[in-house]
């Protein structure tokens, strides 16, 4: 059992008014989301970017937050508990759920979906990107009640070749059907995040 996560921390002032958890994609490290910290251009923010603990395939700057224990079954407990205990001990300790917003990419959009949207914390906004779910049914896709009012933003490219466009719709019909504050962004492109999506994340987080 590993005890906590590595992260990296960028401010975009002395004195942050919000925080940005960035969870990378599969392959990803602590230091992918820097493009994305850099386009947004957020004033007094304080971008929190964790690495996932499991390298893949001995790659020490390639992390993955699941591993298969055995066909189709994966590790969900340990990431789960270590994320959980970074966002309580590294974020909710310095600024309140409300004023923190969540991104994630591909395979960080899977943890958005299957573990950040069932916390019992009322985050800013939650926005999973190119990502999909391990049920294709989505019947495993329950939104915690005290999330109801989440701004949630769906984002993905029209032409990904990596995870299919419609496992984000699949996604956003089965959040809508909950009653969840949930929009779906389409935007031409392939498996990546967007400018057209930053800026509607940026719309948001400023809101």
């Amino acid at each position: 059992m590993l005890k906590e996560l590595k992260y990296r921390e960028i401010l975009t002032s002395e004195k942050p008014v919000r925080a940005v958890i960035g969870i990378h994609g599969w392959k990803g490290n602590k230091n992918s989301f820097s493009p994305i910290v850099k386009s947004a251009k957020l004033p007094n923010t304080h971008w929190f970017l964790p690495e996932a603990p499991y390298p893949v395939k001995n790659n020490k700057n390639e992390k993955s937050w699941s591993f298969e224990i055995s066909p189709g079954v994966w590790e969900v407990v340990e990431p789960t508990q270590l994320l959980s205990l970074f966002i309580q001990s590294e974020v909710l300790t310095k600024f309140k759920p409300c004023d923190v917003f969540v991104m994630g990419f591909s395979q960080g959009a899977l943890v958005c979906f299957e573990f950040i949207l069932k916390l019992d914390i009322a985050f800013g906004g939650v926005f999973p990107v190119a990502g999909f779910m391990r049920d294709s049914k989505a019947d495993e896709l329950k939104i915690h009640p005290n999330q109801q009012k989440t701004p949630i933003l769906i984002g993905h490219g029209k032409l990904d070749e990596t995870v299919s466009v419609k496992a984000s719709k699949l996604a956003f019909e089965a959040l809508k059907q909950q009653g969840a504050n949930v929009d779906l962004l389409l935007y031409n492109g392939g498996h990546k995040v967007d400018i057209q999506f930053v800026q509607k994340f940026r719309e948001i987080v400023l809101k």
